[in-house]
This record gives C-alpha cells, sequence and structure tokens, in this order.
C-alpha cells in the first residue's frame, strides 16, 4: 500500500469521525425510547435495534465534501465510495426491516427468508411447492404431453406442465393490525415432509401463533388436499375478512392456440345448482364477475384439462376474472377472489387433471358440467346418445378413426325412419308440383291470394298431403348434427390420435402449410375440411333435385344453398380434423341412403296413382281445417261489406 492510498483512508477515518462528533444526537429519555424488532437476515436471529440511532447514526455523506487529495487517488476514492455505498446500504436496509415491523406485525420473521423447493408425486401428477407463500408453483401431469413435445418425437416422455410459477399466484389475504398481508410475501417453515404430506407453518414473533398449510396426495389421483388452519390467531387477525387469491396463466398446450382459447373460460358451481361459466369468446377480452352465494368450486378450464379448486364447506362470495392473452405461450390469465368462511380450520382440494368424464363425474359435485358439450337438448343429446356410444366403441380398442365412422353410421341407423319421412314427404311434394304449378299459374296476378290459398289447401286435403310433414323429421334430426359439433371438440379421446393425414383429430388437419396467412381461411389448407365441402356441395346438389326451390318468395334459395358449403370450408379449415371427418362420413351416408330409399323403397309412378285415389276418397274434415275455413269466409265476408 503506498503512502497515498494510507492518507486517503486516514482522511476517510478523520471524516466520519468528525461528522459522527458533530451529528450526534441528543440524549434520549429513556421513558420516550423506542425499539424496534428487526430479522437478521444473515443469521435468521432477531435483534432489536434503537430507533433513534437508525436516525441518526448513519450520515449521508456529499461526494462534494471528498478532499481532493482522495479525489486525485483512483484507490482512495474508490475505498471512500465502496465506504459510502455501505453505509447507505446498511441504512436502507434497517428502513425496510422498521417497515416490515410496523406493516406484518407478528409476520415480520417471516419477511426475510431463501426459496426452497418441495415435491409431492404420485403415479398421475408431479407438484412443486415453494416455502415463499407455502403454494403451489406448478403442477405436471405425467401422462399427457404438449402437442410440440409429442410432435417432436423421441423416446423421452415430457410432462405437461399446466402453469408455472412466475406467471401464477396462490396467497391468502389476511388483516392484521388493521392492514392487509399477503402470505405470499411471508416464508414458511416446513414442518412435516413425507411421499404424501407436506405441511408449512408460517415464522411468527410468537410460536404459539401461525398459519398451517397441509398438502396431501394420494396413489393415482389427480387431486391435491389442501388444508388452512388459523392456530392462537383469533385476536390477531380478522377472521371474517380472509380471503384467497389464486391466479395462473394457462399453457398453451395444443397444436393452435386460437382454437384453445375458444373454449378456455372460468368455470363455478354453487351448491345445489348446475355449473355455470364466464364466456368463452375469445372476442371477449377481458371478462370478470362479482358473486355472492355458497360456491361449491372454481375451476380454471384449459382446452383438455382443468385446474379446480373445490371447496367442503363453500366460498361465501368473491371475483372472477378471465383475460385472453396474446401469442402461442399463454392462451388465458384466470383469477379467483374467494372469500373464505369465518373458521380455525377450512379444507379444500385442488384437482389437476383431465377433462374425463368418468375422472370429473367421480368428484360427485357435478364437475363433469366442465366438458362444454352444449346446452339444453344439445347437452342431453350428447349425454344420452352420442357420448355412451362413443365410450362403447372406444372400450373395444379400435382406432379413432373407426370409431368416429361407427359413431356416424350408428347414428344415421337411428334416424333412418325419420330420413326416410323426410323423403317420402318431398317425393309427394314433387308428385304435386305440376298441379301446384297450375295453381300459381293461375293467379299470377296475385290479385286474390286467398282463392289461391284455398286451392292450393284443397288439393293438399284432397291427396291427403300434408306440407309440413318433411319439416318435423328435418327439426328431430338438428339437435342430433348440432350436438357432436360440440362433442368432438371436447373429446380428450381425440387428443393426438392420427388418422390417414390427420396426425391429430382433435385439431385441424394440413396437407400444406403456406407459409403466411390469408384472411378468414388461415395459414394451412385443411383436406378433411375441403371434402367435407365438397360433399356437402354434393348433397346438396342431390337434395335439391328433390326439393321445390322455386317457389315464389324463395328465387335465391338455391344460391343460399351452394354458398354453405363454400363458407364451411373456411369455417372448418382450423378445427378439428375429427368433426370434418365425421361430417364427411355423414354426408357420403346420407347420399347412400337417399339413393337407396329412391332406388328399393320409394316408387314415384305409384305414389302418383296413390294421391289421385287419394281424391276419390271422401274426406273428413280436421278441426284445424275447419277453423281455416271458417276464418277464410269471414275474412271474403268482411272485404263484401267494404
Amino acid at each position: 500500500m503506498d503512502k497515498n492510498t494510507i492518507i486517503g483512508l486516514l482522511l476517510i477515518a478523520g471524516i466520519l469521525f468528525t461528522f459522527t462528533l458533530v451529528t450526534e444526537p441528543e440524549p434520549v429519555d429513556e421513558e420516550t425510547k423506542t425499539e424496534t424488532v428487526v430479522e437478521d437476515g444473515l443469521n435468521n436471529n432477531v435483534v432489536v435495534v434503537d430507533s433513534a440511532e437508525l436516525e441518526v447514526n448513519l450520515p449521508v455523506i456529499d461526494l462534494d465534501s471528498v478532499p481532493e487529495e482522495v479525489k486525485a487517488n483512483p484507490e482512495a476514492l474508490e475505498a471512500y465510495t465502496d465506504s459510502l455505498e455501505m453505509v447507505e446500504q446498511i441504512k436502507k436496509e434497517l428502513s425496510e426491516s422498521i417497515a416490515q415491523q410496523e406493516n406484518f406485525g407478528i409476520f415480520t420473521p417471516g419477511v426475510v427468508g431463501e426459496n426452497e423447493y418441495s415435491t409431492l408425486e404420485n403415479d398421475k401428477i408431479i407438484v412443486r411447492f415453494s416455502n415463499k407463500g407455502g403454494r403451489i408453483v406448478d403442477v405436471k401431469l405425467k401422462e399427457y404431453q404438449t402437442w410440440k413435445d409429442y410432435n417432436a418425437g423421441g423416446t423421452d416422455s415430457i410432462p405437461l406442465q399446466l402453469f408455472e410459477e412466475e406467471t401464477s399466484t396462490q396467497s391468502l389475504r389476511l388483516v392484521h393490525n388493521n392492514a392487509a398481508i399477503e402470505t405470499s410475501d411471508l416464508y414458511f417453515e416446513k414442518q412435516t415432509s413425507t411421499s404424501n404430506t407436506l405441511v408449512f407453518r408460517t415464522k411468527t414473533s410468537d410460536p404459539n401463533k401461525y398459519v398451517e398449510y397441509t398438502y396431501t396426495i394420494a396413489d393415482n389421483k389427480y387431486d391435491v388436499g389442501y388444508s388452512v388452519a388459523f392456530v392462537g390467531l383469533d385476536a390477531d387477525v380478522a377472521m371474517g375478512d380472509v380471503s384467497l387469491s389464486w391466479q395462473m396463466n394457462g399453457f398453451c398446450t395444443e397444436k393452435l392456440a386460437s382454437d384453445e382459447r375458444m373454449i378456455t373460460t372460468v368455470m363455478y358451481r354453487y351448491f345445489g345448482e348446475g355449473r355455470d361459466y364466464l364466456s368463452e369468446s375469445v372476442d371477449d377480452e377481458l371478462l370478470a364477475e362479482d358473486w355472492e352465494g355458497n360456491m361449491n368450486w372454481v375451476a380454471f378450464k384449459h382446452k383438455f384439462f382443468s385446474s379446480v379448486l373445490i371447496s367442503e364447506d363453500g366460498f361465501k362470495s368473491g371475483h372472477l376474472i378471465k383475460k385472453v392473452l396474446e401469442g402461442d405461450v399463454y392462451t388465458d390469465n384466470y383469477a379467483a377472489i374467494l372469500n373464505l368462511p369465518a373458521q380455525s380450520v377450512s379444507n379444500y382440494t385442488f384437482y389437476f387433471g383431465p377433462n374425463e368424464d368418468d375422472v370429473l363425474a367421480s368428484y360427485g359435485n357435478e364437475m363433469e358440467g366442465i366438458i362444454n358439450l352444449g346446452w339444453g337438448i344439445f347437452r342431453w343429446v350428447n349425454k344420452i346418445m352420442i357420448q355412451p356410444m362413443f365410450d362403447m366403441l372406444r372400450g373395444t380398442g379400435l382406432g379413432m378413426g373407426l370409431i368416429i365412422l361407427l359413431v356416424t353410421l350408428f347414428v344415421k341407423i337411428i334416424i333412418t325412419p325419420l330420413t326416410y319421412k323426410n323423403y317420402k314427404s318431398s317425393a309427394k311434394m314433387r308428385v304435386l308440383k305440376p298441379e301446384i304449378d297450375k295453381i300459381n299459374e293461375k293467379y299470377v296476378d296475385k290479385k286474390d291470394p286467398m282463392k289461391k290459398q284455398q286451392e292450393t289447401m284443397a288439393l293438399y286435403k284432397a291427396t291427403g298431403v300434408n306440407p309440413m310433414a318433411g319439416c318435423l323429421p328435418m327439426i328431430i334430426q338438428m339437435p342430433i348434427l348440432l350436438a357432436v359439433f360440440r362433442f368432438f371438440p371436447s373429446s380428450i379421446y381425440l387428443r393426438h390420435e392420427s388418422f390417414l393425414w390427420a396426425d391429430d383429430l382433435s385439431s385441424f388437419d394440413s396437407v400444406w402449410d403456406f407459409g403466411f396467412d390469408i384472411p378468414l381461411y388461415g395459414d394451412h389448407m385443411s383436406l378433411f375440411a375441403i371434402l367435407m365441402a365438397i360433399s356437402t356441395l354434393f348433397y346438396t346438389l342431390m337434395n335439391s333435385s328433390q326439393m321445390n326451390t322455386s317457389q315464389p318468395g324463395m328465387p335465391n334459395m338455391k344460391i343460399i344453398m351452394y354458398f354453405f358449403p363454400i363458407m364451411m370450408l373456411f369455417f372448418f379449415n382450423s378445427y378439428s380434423a375429427g368433426l370434418s371427418y365425421y361430417y364427411l362420413c355423414g354426408n357420403l351416408m346420407n347420399m347412400g341412403i337417399m339413393w337407396a330409399i329412391k332406388r328399393y323403397m320409394i316408387d314415384e309412378d305409384k305414389l302418383r296413382l296413390q294421391l289421385a285415389e287419394n281424391k276419390k276418397k271422401p274426406k273428413k274434415q280436421s278441426a284445424f281445417q275447419k277453423r281455416l275455413e271458417d276464418m277464410q269466409k269471414k275474412q271474403q265476408q268482411g272485404k263484401k261489406k267494404r
């Protein structure tokens, strides 16, 4: 060490000594002297610091007061600066400690600590915990993979992760000393750690007062038991104001993020009621809802998986939020603020698993409603007909492509009587078309529409033809047609199942990736969607030849019918390949059934003779027809009076 360095250090010591003398505080009266409990972050020991000394014994030294001799010597200036930074750092840490004491009260010892992680694992899930907040920080499902990992191949199966530590929160909000405390800000102490149990306890200044979390996991289960106990805190924590904040960013796990977002949402259920949910529409960037009642569970629904918090005693009120996120990493931000019952011990269950009907139904609380099979009659059709049929075939071990084909075939066989009735009604209308055309030509000037209607109805009555007979079979078939629109995209069993050129029937198939995006169409070409649209067009052509689409008032009916398959081509290009394949099979079977009915079951020549014979038979007027005629007569009499 050279002479200049020694001089510089002596000057620094002199300056500090001088400042200490000049700024020495007035003696503090013992009666007014305050003490602050601060945790030593190095050794985790609780020490007592004099608040008055904190204010005066750590002077701020202005660099302008540094002697020129020190400034001229780089080594001396560096030593001086380091000393200054050390003093400022000590002052900052002690100031923060006093603030923590004021905010956290008896929980102050838990403010300082280091992150430590623990894991509970069974044959289904891997759950990782942090002592910071005593919370679950991520969950992995062993039996599943993301689309990205599955598509990459390889022998090692990478478990699917639902969420991550950085974008998730699980925290109790406590009111202590009239201030709000988040347990996510506290470091917990691990009390018990076994293969299936993990116990965390908050650090406090009183060892007889603490919050304790107990997590348990069982074999062959997707759930984690979660118990919250308040011990000795009745006088310190407002038990009626405890709430649980739970939020996460859901990972994109499937082939197409925008497709995932179509059915991701926050779902919930009150005791004694069915499930409800925030809108699944991706157009709603942010959805929020306040609620009150006795809520049984709240679920963050991913596309094929769910993260669910179940309460045995119910949540009394709270707030639910769903925010649509952009990009290919996350789907939605889910959030729930749940006000807890005012009791010392509460038991909950986390479910982290697949949206499988039998697994969710095993909880006996209508969690199977998380799988959105449609509303009303469409859901009933799926539950009563489509799903049992699908599950039965799935149990045979057949490939998913063959299963969808057989489901389609069974559905068509079931509704064949309706198809036959519909076709027969259309055939009768075709046979009557020449006579109806004559009536239309007779009253082409529209001067007397009532007489035209009377003659048309008289023709229907004479031949025994009901023009509305074909509508009922079509109405009955519509719920089945629309029910599968919900069923296949929601079925986890199609996930990562390949068939022909489709590598994942739960998502779109692509035979050509463009490398650029076409508005309303996408960046790829789905062959199943193209084949489905072509088959729909041919079925429309075949069906329109059996129908009277040139009736007055409907001049553009054919244009609408032909435009529909083109619309489907754009809509289904990024939709589930399994659904497009189902509609393709359905169209081909419909054309085959229609051909068979026309060829072997309905002879229009015989039908024409039958209608002619019907004209000769005496007709019994129905009550409806009588009321219709009476109404027409009254209208005619009214016109004559005018």
